[in-house]
């Protein structure tokens, strides 16, 4: 029996020997990360699977009790917590939808398994629950304003039956009576209305380039203004008193800009606009649509208050360290009280409970990954000049300590309709922890730097958009900022077709590649498009071109990654979703079993439940873990190795 016990001690002592090993921190190889004094190396599931998680919290009308979103050892879920002692007195299923508190009361209201609910969080057994569903509209209903008092009507989307037209309601808070103020067609995009919730305009797709809005008289729809779809026309507020709303629009400008609107002739008065950059989205600190925050640039972290509420908010960011993003904002169904997300100089979130009426804050608590503040860096924006002239945005972060050339990704973002800004970015302190420089281009076809610079990239997939991220590595090397032999392409999406082109492509520049959810054959995901961007199918083609026309045809087929493998220089690491509804997954797969035939080097992975990237934990911390153990190999930078987290149970959600 002793040597049994002895034995089985032994094999503990083993096993935890062997895990210690397998756990420890693998040390970067790249000499320029060797002779650096890095930051302590933050733990793979501290980015992306920490226990000390909470966030999202939304405010009870009276300020008093905050739901949110927490991490457990069992998964996710919403919790409430007493703010007067500090004290969590409910939890409820992760997959609650639309939460929000009664006007007045301590109640809270969600939506889960299809019904709207009302729940006492001291009495918040499921039995308890009351139902508010709006009674009669049964398919696809989605409210869309909250409610003030407790007198108030919710304003409701949605239609009585799968086959009838959507329709636009007005709902009491108990589900009960259901008025219908209007009814839509198939082609409705959305309604404006004024403060009061009478129906101002409705908005239809005329065809793929036009929106048209129409004023609601006593009998009819009277036709007012068109608005092309290439040019921004989001309406930001309810139509006001003198017939006016504001909206971000570039119509007859090259900008974005906020604009006061005429309801009546769609004619625009300029109220702020930015020569550099096309206006960022606003920020609204009420339930109902306002404009109080405007961000000046989606490429910068400046903001304009445009009301007094605004200004509130902005006087109590001067509190903080500067640079200041605002992150979530969530205001309570009273208007008095505003939780805000706020990072100050990078350093992760920061959340407040804000009094707006004595103009005063709390901190409800921090983001889990301040702790590790010091360690993380801050960013810049750069400008890069393209071989053509054109000067491309970017933004540059590096590691601390570091000097001399260091290898480095350059990251591409999705879209290729999109941007990347300033501001706090998870995954850019995953990179730059583990030693990576990191540069986000803002290659020309980016959006958030007006249309010009937009049409810029129209038809130059695999040309000129491609040109400006060979551009950006080049710039990076002869700035001394990176190694020509550790350089790295990233990007998901179409970031992911740019990525792997990179790598059939200019053979002295990249070394590998990070291929996520990508397009890999252009020909395809264009013939093969989501149902959803049937209005944007426009805009798509200006990229990329229209399949039947057989010149556009022949150009998609040249610059398709699926159709130049037996060009591929270097490894990549290609991550897909089984479930992917924009980029089908077969696309991937093609690409990798056509690479391994030629003896390509591809370490590919596809995750069972996921769509369109990685949401689910466990799937954003296996993601990391392959790609900082592929840079790791293939670019020198350091890596966390095995992490527990890795061993914990699949039933753990």
């Amino acid at each position: 029996m002793k040597k049994l016990m002895l034995g089985v001690v032994g094999l503990l002592v083993a096993l935890s020997a062997l895990a210690f090993f397998l756990m420890k921190d693998i040390a970067p190889r790249h000499p320029a990360l060797l002779a650096a004094e890095l930051p302590e190396l933050i733990p793979t599931h501290a980015f992306y699977a920490d226990l000390r998680s909470e966030f999202g919290y939304i405010p009870s009308g009276d300020g008093r009790f905050v739901a949110f979103k927490q991490a457990t050892l069992l998964g996710l879920r919403y919790a409430v917590r007493d703010l007067s002692s500090a004290k969590d007195v409910a939890t409820f299923p992760s997959d609650l939808v639309s939460l929000r508190w009664h006007p007045s009361k301590p109640l809270l209201r969600f939506v889960y398994n299809g019904d709207d609910w009302e729940v006492d969080p001291f009495r918040s057994a499921e039995k308890n629950w009351k139902k508010i569903s709006p009674k009669s509209i049964n398919f696809a209903w989605q409210k869309i304003s909250r409610p003030k008092d407790d007198d108030a009507r919710v304003l409701v989307w949605g239609k009585p039956q799968e086959t009838s037209p959507q329709g636009l309601y007005l709902v009491s808070q108990d589900g009960l009576e259901v008025e219908e103020i209007a009814t839509g067609t198939e082609e409705t995009s959305y309604w404006v209305l004024d403060q009061d919730f009478n129906l101002r305009l409705r908005s239809d797709y005329i065809n793929e380039r036009t929106l048209r809005f129409h004023e609601k008289t006593e009998n009819a729809w009277e036709r007012l203004f068109d608005v092309d779809l290439r040019d921004t026309f989001h309406p930001l507020t309810f139509v006001g008193q003198n017939n006016t709303f504001f909206a971000r629009s570039s119509r007859g400008r090259d900008k974005v800009a906020l604009v006061k609107v005429d309801a009546k002739t769609g004619g625009e008065q300029v109220i702020y606009e930015n020569e550099n950059f096309d206006v960022g989205l606003n920020v609204s600190l009420s339930q109902n649509p306002a404009t109080d925050i405007l961000r000046t640039g989606d490429a910068t972290s400046e903001y304009k208050a445009l009301t007094d509420r605004g200004q509130v908010l902005l006087d109590i960011l001067d509190d903080f360290s500067q640079p200041v993003s605002i992150g979530s904002v969530i205001p309570s169904t009273s208007g008095r009280f505003v939780t805000a997300a706020v990072s100050p100089n990078e350093q992760s979130y920061i959340y407040l409970l804000i009094d707006m009426q004595n103009r005063e804050y709390e901190i409800l608590g921090e983001f889990h990954f301040r702790r590790f503040k010091e360690a993380l860096v801050a960013s810049r924006a750069v400008a890069i000049t393209a071989r053509d002239g054109l000067e491309i945005p970017a933004i540059l972060a590096r590691p601390k300590n570091v000097d001399g050339p260091i290898p480095f990704v350059v990251r591409i973002h999705g879209g290729p309709a999109s941007h990347f800004s300033i501001g706090y970015e998870h995954e850019v302190q995953f990179l730059a922890n583990r030693g990576y420089g990191v540069l986000s281009v803002n290659f020309r076809g980016s959006t958030g730097f007006g249309k010009k610079f937009e049409e810029a990239g129209f038809r130059q997939f695999g040309r000129a958009m491609q040109d400006d991220i060979a551009d950006a590595a080049r710039w990076l090397v002869s700035e001394g900022l990176a190694d020509l032999d550790a350089l790295i392409a990233m990007g998901i999406s179409y970031g992911g077709y740019s990525a792997a082109l990179a790598m059939t492509r200019d053979p002295d520049l990249f070394d590998a590649a990070i291929v996520e959810f990508p397009v890999l054959d252009v020909e395809f995901q264009s013939k093969n498009y989501p149902e959803f961007w049937e209005n944007g199918l426009d805009h798509w083609q200006r990229y990329f071109g229209d399949p039947k026309n057989e010149a556009d045809l022949a150009l998609m087929r040249e610059f398709s990654p699926s159709n130049l493998v037996d060009q591929l220089h270097g490894p990549i690491l290609l991550i897909g979703g089984e479930l992917d509804p924009v980029t089908d997954v077969a696309q991937a797969k093609s690409f990798e079993a056509a690479a391994r035939e030629q003896g390509k080097s591809v370490e590919a992975h596809y995750f069972a439940n996921a769509g369109h990237g990685a949401t689910h934990w466990r799937d954003k911390f296996k993601r990391a873990r392959l790609i900082e153990d592929f840079l790791a190999e293939h670019a020198g930078g350091r890596s966390g190795g095995l992490d527990w987290v890795e061993l914990v149970p699949s039933f753990i959600q």
